[in-house]
């Protein structure tokens, strides 16, 4: 395993010992991930993306992403209206199984194994995802929640996302042919370095159990929806979009990725079963560490 992934997975321990020890908690957790997303990110977006040639067909990431998603709520709507769930238990289970933790948990994954080039590809396939995570799925956690939430909220958090300028400038750059100057490429390459350790300690200060006690039988299904589901899915969806190498690889991975700290961001914002989300993503992130150290060489093998 890579010594990266070795170090994240380090890093989640401490966060996770932090959180069960009550020195750190929610609030420093929302704190590390509001830096993570409006600073740290889009400078690893931006020095990952400069000097990588953007291929013809770098289009099927972003649409992967967005077939896997709506796959995956189409999966889990009939389901959740089958177990006869309260609506906002509902809307959980929606939104945590549709969440897909790209940031936080596949962007390291990515990294320590196909280096910034994989990372690069990784970001194109999240446009999609990260496209109906502020759209589609804040719009159904807004129509099963109690509080009083707008879609233009939504709207507002898509169009002002640092993650999203970032990609778009650098995508407009790669397309014109233009390059970091040596001296901003200098000034970001440290910020862009804190990404996957502050990433690793958000997912390990963001795991709570205690929410398991009421929800654990229906978590364990919608973290096999979200994973074993979400590979299945991304298996598919490579078939059917002739993806091959590294980003058939990629899109899989992605694809089954545990579930994301946004959908307990979403589920208090709306009013949302707050416990049966956080259960899902905590089982999930969980499961997503046991793994981890066989990832790197089943990428490997999937982009053979």
């Amino acid at each position: 395993m890579p010594a990266t992934l070795q170090a994240f997975i380090a890093i989640f321990v401490v966060g996770a010992t932090l959180r069960a020890s009550g020195l750190l908690g929610k609030p420093h957790a929302e704190r590390l991930a509001s830096f993570v997303f409006s600073i740290s990110l889009p400078a690893t977006i931006v020095v990952s993306l400069d000097h990588i040639v953007v291929a013809p067909n770098a289009w099927k990431l972003p649409i992967a992403a967005c077939l896997v998603t709506v796959s995956m709520l189409l999966c889990a709507w009939p389901l959740a209206r089958l177990l006869h769930l309260p609506r906002v238990s509902q809307g959980g289970f929606l939104l945590g199984t549709g969440c897909i933790n790209s940031v936080y948990f596949a962007y390291p994954v990515v990294l320590g194994t196909f280096g910034e080039s994989g990372l690069a590809h990784a970001i194109l396939f999240d446009l999609g995802q990260t496209t109906l995570t502020l759209t589609v799925l804040y719009a159904i956690a807004v129509w099963h929640g109690t509080k009083e939430a707008t879609l233009r909220y939504a709207l507002v958090r898509f169009i002002s996302s640092p993650p999203l300028w970032a990609l778009g400038i650098s995508l407009l750059c790669s397309v014109a042919e233009w390059h970091l100057p040596t001296w901003l490429r200098e000034v970001l390459t440290p910020v862009h370095l804190t990404t996957t350790p502050l990433a690793s300690l958000v997912l390990g200060l963001s795991i709570n159990f205690t929410a398991l006690r009421r929800t654990w039988l229906l978590a364990l299904l919608g973290v096999a929806m979200r994973m074993l589901g979400g590979c299945f899915l991304g298996l598919a969806v490579t078939e059917v979009l002739h993806l091959t190498g590294m980003e058939r690889a990629i899109a899989i991975l992605i694809a089954a990725m545990p579930s994301a700290v946004t959908a307990v961001i979403f589920a208090t914002n709306t009013g949302l079963d707050e416990d049966l989300v956080t259960s899902i993503v905590a089982l999930s992130i969980c499961c997503g560490v046991a793994l981890l150290p066989f990832l790197p060489h089943l990428m490997s093998l999937l982009a053979t």
